[in-house]
Formats: structure tokens, C-alpha cells, sequence
């Protein structure tokens, strides 16, 4: 039987500029993709916003960042609509939040 080492023998006659963009073609491959959402959802996120500002409660934002999806709890303190942005109180610090980026917003029970 023939002993082959695969991929390992094309490696030797590529180009470093080669393997690194198969590098980071590998890593896209992971990358979650950002939904572009609807004016109701738009609408939905926009009313939990508003009703978690006026009830001073916490919320749980869904961010898209740095092509990937992550969770921020805190309380909104604030909007600054002339530079679209956020502001949540988080236990460590006030973050500013884009708009755009913001996926999804719910608010959060003083049970959990």
C-alpha cells in the first residue's frame, strides 16, 4: 500500500501569501453571518428598548460583533440618537452600543 501524506506534501510548494489566505478562508468559514432584519423586528427591539428605559429593568441584548454573536445584560441608561448609540450599564462599566448593531433585545426577569 501506498504510503501518502496527504496535504502535507502541497504545503512545501506553496506560498506563504497562500497559506494565509487559506487561513483565513478557514476562520470565515466559522464567521456568523449578520441577518439583516425586518422593519417588525426593528420595531419589536426598538419597544423592548423603550420599555426597559422606562422601567429601569435589565435587558438582554444580542450584539453582532466582530462577525460573531454575543450577549450583553445590563441597564439602558441612555440614547444618543445624533450618533446612533446606546448606553448600557453593565456591573463593570457603560458601554456604547451602534445601533446597527444590535440583533435582538429582550427583557430580562429579576427571577434569573
Amino acid at each position: 500500500m501506498l504510503n501518502d501524506r496527504g496535504s502535507k506534501k502541497w504545503t512545501a510548494m506553496m506560498l506563504p501569501e497562500h497559506l494565509d489566505l487559506i487561513k483565513t478562508w478557514k476562520q470565515e468559514q466559522f464567521y456568523d453571518k449578520k441577518r439583516d432584519l425586518t422593519e417588525w423586528e426593528l420595531e419589536e427591539i426598538e419597544q423592548t428598548i423603550q420599555r426597559a428605559f422606562k422601567m429601569n429593568t435589565l435587558v438582554k441584548l444580542t450584539l453582532w460583533d466582530h462577525n460573531k454573536l454575543h450577549n450583553e445584560v445590563g441597564v439602558v441608561t441612555g440614547t444618543d440618537a445624533y450618533k446612533k448609540e446606546l448606553l448600557l450599564e453593565t456591573n463593570t462599566s457603560i458601554q456604547r452600543i451602534a445601533f446597527n448593531k444590535i440583533q435582538k433585545a429582550s427583557l430580562v426577569d429579576s427571577d434569573d
